[in-house]
């Protein structure tokens, strides 16, 4: 089978790796980012590339959208007018419901599963895939009601050899559960930063005084700027309102303190 990547970096460039140990499996790349798709092809995380996309869809029985969302959205459409009967097109985007409704009335639709990974690292680029990382990593699928039943299992089954564990689910549901659980431990990381920054000046001193608390609270703000504003824009509206839950919290804790309800702090830092 011909697997073409797109998108040759974390996410795509780590599926690949988990699956290569299938010698029945070939894999392509392709990314906008020349230098990108040179290093993928060097590192071992495809066999061959392709400069022109679609060259890549019609040597690929499997194409795998590996990129930011908004990426995704300017090019399954175009992807989906390409397939044959055969062909089957899966997206790794981080939201599922606007990808999901902007394709929902294609004719190729039963072609396309929505699908999301759920692993990762602070770290991008193909030098950041390695074979394991979706080892023991839930994989959710999304609307499934909608994909081609023999071109669901197949995927499946590829999916299980990569490590994964499978969740179904509506594109709906997934994107208000990862609003709260992945999309909000991302903005209060970015957030802590940023405050942390404006407040300290002197980055060595921060360095030298920060334990691993810290550290481990601001390590997802090492991630892709470009990916997550883009996820951000995507699942906007359910954003919005785990920030909104997020302050209320945050007010909890501020007329705790400001009050000294020191018992009333206790208990409440014991339920989180």
């Amino acid at each position: 089978m011909n697997i073409l990547i797109v998108g040759v970096g974390l996410i795509g460039g780590s599926f690949s790796l988990a699956l290569q140990r299938k010698k029945e499996l070939v894999f392509g790349g392709y990314d906008k980012d020349i230098g990108a798709l040179k290093e993928a092809k060097e590192l071992g995380v495809v066999s061959t590339t392709f400069n022109d996309l679609d060259e890549g869809i019609k040597w690929a029985e499997l194409i795998v959208l590996a990129t930011p969302v908004k990426s995704i959205k300017q090019l399954l459409p175009n992807v989906l007018d390409q397939l044959d009967g055969a062909q089957l097109v899966v997206d790794f985007g981080s939201t599922k419901s606007s990808i999901c409704e902007m394709v929902h009335m294609h004719p190729r639709r039963s072609q396309f599963i929505a699908a999301h990974p759920i692993a990762g690292t602070e770290h991008s680029g193909p030098s950041a895939a390695f074979e394991g990382l979706y080892f023991g990593k839930n994989l959710i699928l999304c609307d499934t009601e909608l994909s081609d039943n023999k071109l669901l299992e197949r995927f499946e089954e590829l999916a299980l050899v990569a490590g994964f564990s499978l969740i179904r689910m509506s594109s709906d549901d997934h994107d208000r559960h990862l609003a709260y659980i992945s999309h909000l431990s991302h903005i209060t990381s970015y957030a802590l930063s940023n405050a942390v920054l404006k407040k300290e000046k002197d980055g060595e001193v921060i360095l030298d005084l920060a334990g691993s608390g810290f550290e481990s609270t601001v390590r997802l703000a090492k991630s892709s700027p470009e990916m997550w504003s883009s996820i951000f824009m995507e699942n906007k509206a359910m954003v919005l309102k785990g920030i909104e839950a997020f302050k209320e919290e945050l007010e909890t804790m501020d007329q705790l303190i400001k009050t000294e309800a020191w018992d009333e702090l206790g208990r409440y830092l014991e339920e989180g």
